[in-house]
């Protein structure tokens, strides 16, 4: 099912496509040539929905989100940099236009996927290799994070990676990439040691502090625009389980629960091994509104289940908040305990994000705007679910950041500690298309139009929950944008990931500071 709010956007990659081929038609008959090519070059590799038919399907119906289900020419899925290599050449040197999917996670319609031309599957590129001697683990871009800790778990090792274990690692790393251990190393992006990439010429290069060091930190926050990274080399340490898992509280706990993470997100760097998540959860269906945070870890924590790490004294059954109503902590793995944090699958989903200033009064006037506008519609139950988390993004994560050689988010601009908002919304069924764009436009709006006037926005936005509407790219900064421009215009100096990879947020319309309801 393709949801018709995207249907824009497809038909907007349409017409960037048209600009370079002449016609559709003709942008047609590239992909199908290039699809011949690929057939012929890799026949067992190469799936269309006329050829390899279930290996197709398998690979669309794979994507998490409804609304990323496109259906391109073909699907080729490489099992090597030397393939990756061969397969960007030819569709190079054939004008041909293509996405590259890692773990098909992400929610920005054709940026992994494309309608016209060919999806290039990174999936079966998935191996996790631990060098402990050099406390580093290899890992392929089209593992899922769940792969990488059942491969890492059993060996007492881990890597700072996602939260959610059904996301891919290549969306995640070259986004940024939050983690439980972030305020401990910072973003999983900064723990990249070398990047292994495919260039536009099809030429495979390495990327780190020595070789090609702008790529390098050019590659930390950009996303697809500068090449498809074929191997992550990130640092690795010990790790023994953890104590963590999900606890519910009912809505009446908020006020206690807001002055709780405020406090938590300015004395993090005293505890580093503290990570959190608030989540409020909207269910028209039962009429409900639930608190769910969700609590980690990461040092070694010897204590059953029932007593609280020093960092989350604030949110303990002794606490203002009181015990939870039901909870899952625990003392697990990360295999464990990233497994019960995937969201539900085959509905249609919309992120939108914003970053502002870590202050009780701002935070709770954008708790009373969030629940003036979810309430309002809290008996038309045209979503399946609306989501509103808040995430701690203390300034200690930018600084393990700078120690690490740096990266293109541009965080270090802020010296205080923010919050990073995610809007969640989730439905079934293209008629409601309308009211969620209506729903998530109003709340976006209102929310930018305060946090402005209240001099508590900020420029970030995590390019890996913006809408197709923001400009996350130009968020970064004008300095990280130039770096990032830069190294497209060295390493890629045809623009093949500009011109031919039409999805994702691209460097040409970057820097307009376009947000969700703010024109």
């Amino acid at each position: 099912m393709r949801s018709t709010i995207y249907a824009a956007m497809v038909a907007a990659i349409g017409s960037n496509l048209i600009s370079t081929s002449g016609t559709v038609n003709a942008t047609e008959a590239s992909a199908a040539r290039c699809c011949k090519a690929l057939e012929s070059a890799f026949s067992n590799q190469t799936y269309s929905a006329t050829d390899h038919t279930s290996l197709y399907q398998q690979s669309i119906a794979s994507y998490f989100s409804l609304q990323d289900r496109l259906s391109p020419t073909c699907i080729v899925a490489p099992r090597s940099a030397q393939d990756v290599s061969k397969i960007v050449g030819l569709l190079s040197n054939g004008s041909c236009q293509f996405a590259v999917r890692s773990g098909g996670h992400g929610l920005l319609v054709g940026s992994s996927n494309i309608a016209i031309g060919v999806t290039i599957d990174m999936s079966g590129m998935n191996s996790v290799t631990l060098n402990i001697d050099q406390s580093l683990a290899s890992v392929e871009p089209g593992a899922k994070w769940i792969q990488v800790y059942e491969a890492l778990d059993p060996q007492g090792w881990a890597i700072p990676g996602g939260r959610a274990g059904d996301v891919g690692v290549g969306g995640l790393t070259s986004g940024g990439g939050n983690s439980f251990f972030a305020a401990r190393y910072g973003f999983v992006c900064d723990n990249v040691k070398n990047f292994e990439v495919v260039l536009g010429s099809g030429e495979i290069v390495q990327a780190n502090n020595q070789t090609n060091p702008d790529l390098f930190t050019a590659l930390k926050g950009s996303q697809n625009n500068l090449g498809i990274i074929t191997r992550f080399d990130i640092v690795a340490f010990e790790q023994g389980d953890l104590w963590g898992g999900e606890a519910i509280y009912a809505n009446t706990t908020i006020p206690a629960q807001l002055e709780a993470f405020v406090k938590f997100t300015d004395m993090i760097e005293e505890d580093p091994y503290g990570s959190l998540i608030f989540v409020w959860d909207y269910i028209p269906a039962t009429e409900s509104i639930t608190v769910l945070n969700i609590y980690d870890y990461t040092s070694t924590f010897a204590n059953n289940k029932t007593e609280y790490p020093p960092a989350f004294n604030d949110f303990s059954p002794s606490s203002a908040i009181g015990p939870p109503i039901s909870n899952t902590l625990r003392i697990a793995n990360l295999s464990s305990l990233t497994g019960e944090l995937n969201s539900p699958a085959e509905l249609s989903n919309l992120y939108a994000t914003l970053t502002f200033t870590n202050n009780i009064t701002v935070l709770q006037q954008v708790a009373r705007i969030i629940d003036d506008e979810l309430n309002f519609y809290k008996n038309n139950p045209f979503y399946t679910y609306a989501s509103v988390q808040f995430q701690p993004l203390p300034r200690i994560f930018t600084s393990h950041s700078l120690a690490n050689g740096g990266n293109v988010l541009g965080l270090d601009r802020y010296h205080d500690n923010n919050v990073m908002f995610l809007l969640d919304m989730a439905w079934n069924g293209s008629q409601y298309d309308n009211q969620i764009r209506s729903l998530a436009d109003s709340v976006m709006s209102n929310l930018t139009s305060y946090l402005h006037s209240a001099g508590a926005l900020k420029e970030f936005q995590y390019i890996n929950y913006a809408f197709q509407d923001q400009d996350p790219l130009g968020g970064y900064g004008k300095a990280s944008l130039a770096k990032i421009k830069s190294a497209s215009a060295k390493f890629d100096p045809r623009q093949v990931f500009q011109k031919l990879v039409p999805g994702g947020f691209k460097l040409k319309g970057a820097g307009k500071g376009t947000t969700i309801g703010l024109v």
